[in-house]
């Protein structure tokens, strides 16, 4: 929670003393930094969490980490060309996008062997010293431009790697398991099949900054991607729910009590996600004219246009862990893609003719069609009864004794 807080003061502060163009500019450089680092997570994403442990870390870590390697360096050659890196930034988005890779498998075995703690302390260590390095520029050095954000995010990535790094190396100390080259083909099987849908989700979040750049211009990125964050935060509870459910559930042998885990978890997220909607869209008139400047004005109108698919989309997060624990992550794909077509389609039909609302819009029926999908799914597979879809006190009780498990 306190991540997605300092996370969400980092946007608030960034749009306040650099303005709506150098946050578009931004917004990105971390759109490339995030697209080479999901497509790295092909071979070290989740796949890692699955298969830690069934077999050696080493088997899967090396692999994992020259995967990274290439990637970072084939990748930001591809997007240099393809003008998809602001000019000037592309040897920042290399190392910056080798970084994430890297701790990102660190944070991989640690999930696997459910350290949550370790993993949330370092996550929250590292926003927070990105936000000092920031007040430090603002403040200190009054340098009030793109490269203070991209010098903190050095710092922060570079203690981030060293740390986790530190906390794993015990790690590599298991006992040796036979048949290597059998789990490296599975972890890229099944890394592949895990990821892809991660990566064609992405871009249900984030093409759109590319049709806002290319139909209107950067500095609308920069306004359109403060009222995604603002709207985004609102997923804290889902995402915060998300993580301990795919820990506990890679480690489930009971399908039908995942089924039921998940079920209750998507009831509770659901409910405290319209709680937060509403709260968060309730302070943002109170306070907003003391935050933005007049030109992020159409903050609000976006966030209208998301909300219904912001709230939608809260248990589309949390089905997800339950196809990727149980090893069927194709459902997750196939759902990215539908809401991947939907993003394409509508984007480049309303993004010219109603602006940012447009892209709002096109996002909120792109989370719909993807949700329903997997809703869907999940009903058909699962033994669940009508009865079980209502929500009752022995829910929280079930999820409340599933996270203090998990996490203590």
């Amino acid at each position: 929670m306190l991540v997605a807080l300092f996370t969400l003061i980092i946007v608030l502060v960034n749009a306040h003393h650099l303005g709506a163009e150098k946050v578009g500019t931004i917004n990105l450089i971390i759109l490339a930094i995030a697209i080479l680092q999901l497509v790295s997570n092909l071979v070290g994403g989740g796949a890692l969490v699955y298969f830690l442990p069934r077999t050696q870390l080493i088997k899967i870590f090396l692999p994992s980490c020259g995967w990274a390697i290439l990637i970072s360096a084939l990748g930001t050659f591809i997007l240099r060309i393809l003008h998809l890196i602001p000019s000037g930034y592309a040897i920042h988005v290399f190392f910056l996008a080798l970084l994430l890779s890297l701790f990102t498998i660190n944070f991989m075995v640690l999930l696997g062997e459910e350290r949550i703690r370790i993993y949330n302390i370092i996550s929250l260590l590292q926003v927070v010293i990105l936000f000092a390095v920031l007040m430090f520029f603002f403040f200190g050095l009054k340098n009030r431009e793109v490269i203070a954000y991209v010098y903190g995010l050095y710092i922060s990535y570079i203690f981030t790697f060293l740390a986790s790094l530190v906390l794993i190396l015990p790690s590599f100390k298991k006992k040796d398991i036979p048949e290597t080259s059998k789990v490296l083909r599975e972890l890229v099987h099944l890394g592949s099949v895990m990821q892809l849908g991660n990566i064609l989700q992405f871009f249900n979040y984030r093409l759109s900054y590319y049709f806002i750049e290319f139909f209107l211009n950067r500095a609308a990125v920069g306004i359109y991607s403060v009222g995604v964050s603002l709207s985004e935060s609102i997923w804290l509870i889902a995402k915060s729910i998300h993580l301990v459910q795919y820990t506990r559930i890679s480690n489930e042998k009971d399908e039908n009590y995942a089924a039921k885990l998940t079920l209750n978890l998507v009831k509770i997220s659901f409910i405290l996600t319209l709680l937060s909607l509403v709260l968060i869209i309730v302070l943002l008139h109170v306070f907003f004219a003391f935050i933005f400047k007049p030109e992020f004005r159409q903050v609000p109108l976006i966030m209208y246009s998301l909300a219904v698919g912001i709230l939608t989309f809260s248990i589309s997060i949390n089905l997800s862990p339950y196809f990727s624990g149980l090893g069927k992550p194709v459902h997750n794909t196939i759902s990215a893609a539908i809401g991947l077509i939907i993003t394409v389609i509508l984007c480049i039909f309303l993004i010219p003719r109603f602006g940012l609302i447009g892209a709002g819009l096109s996002a909120t029926f792109s989370y719909i069609a993807a949700t329903v999908y997997q809703f869907v799914v999940f009903i058909r597979i699962t033994t669940l009864r009508p009865y079980d879809f209502l929500l009752r006190k022995s829910d929280f009780k079930l999820v409340f004794n599933e996270m203090r498990k998990v996490i203590s």
